[in-house]
């Protein structure tokens, strides 16, 4: 994904705290109707969101701002997940 697509990715993010921060709504009872709907992520199409996805969204936002909703990499990004490297080369072998 690059830069401009990870821009949209926390925008889309932002929409969905926003009304936490501006206390449109009961925090719990928004979280519970955004968590049932169904949501058309940029990027990745359509998708349901936790309610807790959500609250950490919020949290998120409330320390880092904005970075912080953007989204990261895996940090085990091309390696594999279920042998490690030493079992890998003895396979190899």
């Amino acid at each position: 994904m690059n830069e401009k697509e990870k821009r949209e990715v926390a925008l889309f993010r932002y929409s969905l705290v926003s009304p936490l921060l501006h206390n449109y709504e009961n925090h719990k009872d928004y979280l519970e109707k955004m968590g049932e709907k169904v949501h058309d992520v940029p990027h990745h199409g359509e998708r349901r969101i936790a309610a807790k996805t959500i609250q950490e969204w919020f949290l998120k936002y409330r320390r880092e701002g904005l970075e912080g909703l953007i989204p990261r990499g895996r940090s085990d990004r091309g390696q594999s997940r279920r042998i490690s490297p030493d079992q890998q080369d003895h396979i190899l072998d």
